[in-house]
């Protein structure tokens, strides 16, 4: 490998306020070589990233690129010269088609101006076909695509503009593990052809597939580097290793000892699923989910689990079957209805259907609970203060004040925010979709005992996860959905992740 580092950063300190998201890092980056950037929540990854990408302008310090002075003012800045980042959270223009999002910023002219769509659609559909990715998906509005799908669109662009620097921030969170495994042989041929590739993952089973080094950050400070991915050094590095149990295939191991037996389940369910059906979606899906109890919910991409969760909440139609809830007939309207009913939702898309970007973090928490502070219709400003302060304290939210803006919050503490505006309001029912995604260990584990501890109170939980891990240490009971059909389910010992991959496979029925 080369000497000297195509992209380097030296002492940047980046402020928000009178917090420090950063103070004096240093990093490089050689041409062709691949880089795990880690640290738990909050610990400036993503600072130095946008720094580097242009969507913050540094305090201090200074950036290189290619030996020269680099200083994007904006992230187009960047791109021109040649740095393309991937975020965690699908950031493309939904209301476009593919072929528009992948083309956006640098479309082909014919004479006159007028837009060469052939030429474009050429390239494209080459473009897609490099990646695996079906070229029927160009004339789709980005919207309408799953996240996993929006996401791989996205680095399609990224590779079209054959960035020097490729910037991915938690890439595989919403993937498969083939559509995982592609994209790992994407940054393979990346870094062959002499892309640097800048990595940000929690991930601990895919380090040794996606990085040459791992640079960690704690506390917006360099926290050390290594090309050795022992976990238990990382994460020492990390700070964590001494509340974190890793297991020998880096999942987090539970810890009985951390909370209260689990309430033994009671023989009627909070919950019955009886033959329901969605058009399209899913058909003649049934089970029930009990008091006291983790029910797991597992899929891969497309199989419906998400939509199975928003038709009980009432966001998705329902053309047949029927759902009981608390031994009474329930058809959902909407997903107010269902949390007054007791049902509460904990979306799987954290920016755009969890967060109400422009509150407060007090705002946010308090957004669902309001009646219970309230007398004669007006809201109790001490009962919501002592509200959001019972909340916050319980499960360690880490915010300025309860004023600051909810997007100042790293974000595992914008998710711990969410829990706890379902958990204020004393559910019967629990539906929490990917409640750990892109977050780091350490809340990780604290999300995992909060989940456990609610069902330990006799709440009945329905777990959706992709990440087998987190389903295979918290649940007592798992059903597994492929292509929109429920095909295997299975109580404790009898919980494998052989026989969940074969059902979620179809292998299995």
């Amino acid at each position: 490998m080369q000497s000297t580092p195509l992209l380097t950063a030296r002492g940047l300190t980046k402020r928000f306020g009178a917090t420090k998201a950063l103070t004096g890092v240093d990093f490089d980056i050689h041409a062709g070589e691949r880089v795990a950037i880690m640290g738990e929540n909050g610990a400036g990854k993503s600072t130095l990233m946008k720094l580097i990408a242009g969507v913050y302008t540094p305090d201090a310090g200074s950036l290189t690129l290619g030996g020269d002075a680099y200083a994007p003012a904006t992230p187009t800045d960047a791109i021109r010269a040649g740095v393309s980042t991937v975020y965690q959270e699908p950031s493309g223009f939904s209301h476009l088609t593919v072929l528009e999002n992948l083309f956006m910023g640098r479309q082909t002219t014919r004479a006159l101006g007028w837009l060469d769509k052939k030429s474009m659609g050429r390239e494209a559909g080459e473009l897609l076909a490099r990646l695996q990715l079906p070229t029927r998906l160009l004339k789709r509005r980005m919207g309408d695509l799953s996240l996993a799908d929006q996401q791989q669109v996205l680095i399609a662009r990224a590779v079209a503009n054959e960035a020097r620097v490729l910037i991915l921030d938690e890439p595989t969170s919403i993937l498969t593990d083939t559509e995982s495994e592609r994209l790992f042989q994407l940054v393979d041929q990346l870094s062959a052809a002499g892309t640097a590739v800048c990595y940000i993952t929690h991930r601990f089973d895919e380090l040794e597939r996606v990085a040459d080094r791992f640079v960690v950050l704690r506390d917006g400070q360099n926290s050390g580097e290594t090309d050795d991915p022992d976990r238990e050094g990382l994460l020492r590095m990390m700070g964590s290793v001494s509340s974190v149990e890793v297991g020998a295939d880096g999942g987090l191991v539970a810890t009985p000892d951390d909370v209260a037996d689990a309430a033994a389940p009671t023989s009627a369910p909070v919950l019955v699923v009886d033959a329901l059906s969605s058009e399209g979606i899913f058909r003649d899906i049934s089970f029930a989910v009990r008091p006291g109890q983790i029910t797991g919910l597992y899929g891969l991409v497309g199989a419906g689990r998400s939509e199975l969760a928003l038709a009980i909440c009432g966001e998705l139609p329902i053309d047949a079957g029927s759902i009981a809830f608390q031994g009474k007939p329930y058809r959902p309207h909407s997903s107010r209805t269902a949390l007054e009913q007791g049902i509460a939702y904990l979306p799987e898309d954290r920016k755009t259907q969890g967060i109400f970007p422009h509150l407060s973090v007090g705002d946010n928490l308090s957004a669902a609970a309001l009646r219970g502070v309230s007398r004669a219709g007006f809201v109790s400003t001490a009962g919501e203060r002592d509200l959001v302060a019972t909340w916050m304290d319980r499960l360690s939210i880490k915010a300025e004040t309860p004023a600051s803006p909810i997007t100042s919050l790293s974000g595992g503490n914008q998710q711990k925010v969410l829990l706890a505006r379902l958990m204020a309001t004393n559910p019967q029912l629990l539906i929490l979709d990917e409640p750990t995604r892109g977050i780091d260990v350490g809340t990780k584990r604290e999300i995992h005992r909060r989940i456990r501890e609610l069902a330990a109170t006799g709440i009945a939980v329905l777990l959706i996860s992709s990440e087998m891990a987190e389903l295979l240490e918290l649940s007592d009971t798992v059903h597994v959905l492929h292509e929109g059909r429920l095909t295997w389910s299975a109580v404790g010992s009898e919980i494998t992740e052989t026989a969940i991959l074969r059902a979620a496979t179809g292998a299995a029925a």
